[in-house]
């Protein structure tokens, strides 16, 4: 939960800055897998193994440093080598750091320039920070996790070989980048689970839909009823799904999250979500998890 949050504050800041610069909020993506030289890795979504932890830990990874840090299992062995193994074969160059490094880069350039008015040096130090965060705090999780040094599961040096049905092993086995969406080759089959996955997309699209326009006016109220969605209906659906081997698919929305010509059409579109999330959420009441609370949506609406 505290790298989670920490991606969060991420999102959040990458998005200020670019408000900051003139331009608007992204929240977007592109449908999975998606693969530029930007990543090291195709992105995708997918259960937690040791195949996934080698990407993560290699991803946050400074690369001076990696290159230097010996694998807890034996001295004799670097890290990065043993991720090679793991990962069957050369890896591209990238790191999560060399992302903010271009994002420095061009705010340099930006200074140099002199056209706009922005606290350089605020944002400066706050993209190292950013950085830092990855490289060095997200980096020994995913590594104590991929190594099996984490307090946790330490006692279980074979964990990531045991089969996904042991109790032990620490994430459910689901399926690779599933969608609510009918027609695709991950399309999910089961009736019940593929609406319950398209109310977990509704709950995401109305969560960013809040975001966007928190990230535009730096609304904290906003910002609060989109951490409501998160870790209310949103958290709930997420948790319950994996248990009956699905997942939360996070599809795009093919509108976007700002699509109102103005502030007051963009909330309007808000409230219709919100009120369709409900409507939906409570045509299923016989299908949702203990822990749902379909009542949130009457308060998020008298808010919104």
């Amino acid at each position: 939960m505290g790298v989670i949050i920490e991606e969060m504050q991420h999102l959040r800041g990458v998005n200020r800055l670019l408000v900051e610069l003139g331009a608007s909020p992204v929240l977007t993506r592109q449908d999975f897998p998606y693969e530029t030289d930007l990543y090291p890795f195709p992105f995708e979504l997918a259960p937690l193994n040791s195949v996934r932890l080698a990407k993560y830990t290699y991803c946050e990874a400074d690369p001076v440093r990696l290159a230097r840090v010996r694998s807890v299992e034996s001295d004799s062995v670097y890290l990065v080598d043993k991720i090679r193994d793991t990962l069957g074969g050369d890896i591209a160059a990238n790191h999560v750091g060399k992302l903010y490094d271009a994002v420095i880069t061009t705010l340099a350039e930006l200074k140099e320039a002199g056209d706009l008015n922005l606290d350089f040096n605020a944002w400066f130090q706050a993209i190292g920070d950013v950085k830092a965060e990855g490289e060095f705090g997200h980096f020994q999780f995913f590594h104590s996790l991929y190594e099996v040094s984490h307090p946790l599961i330490e006692d279980t040096p074979d964990i990531w070989s045991l089969p996904a049905s042991d109790a032990r092993y620490p994430s459910y086995d689901v399926p690779v980048n599933p969608t609510a969406y009918d027609g695709r080759p991950t399309s999910i089959e089961d009736t019940d689970l593929k609406a319950l996955a398209w109310l977990g997309n509704m709950n995401y699209w109305s969560m960013l839909l809040l975001l966007d326009s928190a990230y535009k006016s730096s609304s904290a109220p906003e910002v609060a009823l989109a951490n409501v969605i998160m870790m209310g209906p949103l958290n709930s659906i997420a948790r319950y799904l994996p248990t009956k081997g699905s997942a939360v698919p996070f599809d795009p929305l093919s509108m976007g999250f700002n699509p109102g010509l103005n502030e007051a059409a963009n909330k309007r579109v808000t409230r219709l979500m919100l009120q369709e999330t409900r409507d939906f959420a409570r045509s299923l009441e016989n299908l949702l998890p203990a822990d749902f609370n379909s009542d949130i949506y009457d308060q998020l609406l008298n808010e919104v």
